[in-house]
């Protein structure tokens, strides 16, 4: 049978899952998950709603992930697991609604609404929280204050790369717990992948050559996605003290860990931008000329 949450299906992650379905018996009211890639918080989100919701898993400690609970849950259909982002805008969220939700004042208002009445179901409403790096709005503010409330019925999750990109009082309040940091070494190199890889280290090194390729009408979200894959991989190296001597490591860990976290965050920003259809090549000139900017003056060049 295929796994509910196939991210999460690998050994790395055994002791991840234990954690949250200790955590099962007494919930926390907001539970931060950092780490790992994106679709791992995600499920590893999600699993935690399994855990606060499986009619099983008070018998089993932990989600059996084969009810009708577990399955709409994972299917992101779950009335009592909603989900909000703030990376996406309000245009995208009216134009085209899905199960992650923008957090937009209205949707804001009725979440607020939502969470004076009961849960749907016989357990708890998990509500997941992203991209709250990139929203400062009054309506996200308003939203955040509920976390301070204490609730029986309903607890938070927020998802995000590096806690450190988050305010700190979200933080204090939060239990923590680290997904396993995807192995950078584990993707294979491709040819496409080598040329922006070389590219990439050009820019940083002298601010020419990649800007001839973004300028390309070819240029497409993919080949974006790809350089921040380079540069996230690269940084996730250099952040624990594995940086090659050589690529775009040796650039990158001439930064400083303040800088570094800056940068993680704009590599973030930067995949939210791509995904909302602003200009890949645009998104990609922006990024790579700040941390040009950060690497030329780490190394003393002139700009």
């Amino acid at each position: 049978m295929e796994p509910l949450f196939p991210e999460l299906d690998t050994p790395a992650f055994t002791g991840l899952k234990a954690r949250l379905d200790m955590l099962g018996s007494m919930p926390p009211q907001v539970l931060l998950l950092d780490g790992g890639s994106e679709p791992q918080r995600l499920a590893a989100a999600r699993y935690w709603a399994c855990r606060c919701n499986c009619p099983e898993a008070r018998e089993l400690g932990r989600p059996c992930l084969e009810c009708e609970t577990c399955s709409l849950i994972a299917r992101q259909e779950h009335l009592d697991v909603p989900a909000y982002d703030g990376r996406i805008s309000n245009k995208q969220d009216e134009e085209a609604p899905g199960p992650i939700r923008a957090l937009s004042i209205k949707n804001v208002r009725e979440l607020k609404g939502l969470l004076k009445d009961p849960p749907h179901g016989a357990g708890l409403r998990v509500v997941l929280l992203m991209g709250l790096e990139r929203n400062r709005s009054e309506s996200a503010n308003a939203l955040l204050k509920a976390l301070e409330e204490p609730s029986q019925t309903t607890v938070f999750v927020l998802l995000a790369a590096q806690r450190e990109q988050l305010l700190p009082t979200l933080v204090s309040r939060s239990h923590c717990l680290i997904l396993p940091w995807p192995d950078p070494e584990a993707e294979e190199e491709s040819a496409a992948r080598g040329e922006l890889a070389s590219d990439v280290q050009e820019f940083l090194r002298t601010g020419r050559r990649l800007m001839s390729r973004t300028s390309q009408k070819s240029f497409d979200a993919a080949q974006a996605q790809l350089i921040i894959s380079i540069l996230q991989k690269s940084l996730m190296r250099v952040m624990a003290g594995r940086a090659g001597e050589e690529g775009v490591d040796s650039l990158l860990v001439l930064l400083p860990p303040l800088h570094q976290v800056n940068v993680s965050r704009w590599l973030n920003d930067a995949q939210g931008k791509i995904a909302g259809q602003i200009t890949p090549g645009r998104v990609i000139d922006a990024l790579m000329t700040r941390i040009y900017l950060l690497v030329a003056e780490a190394s003393g060049r002139q700009v």
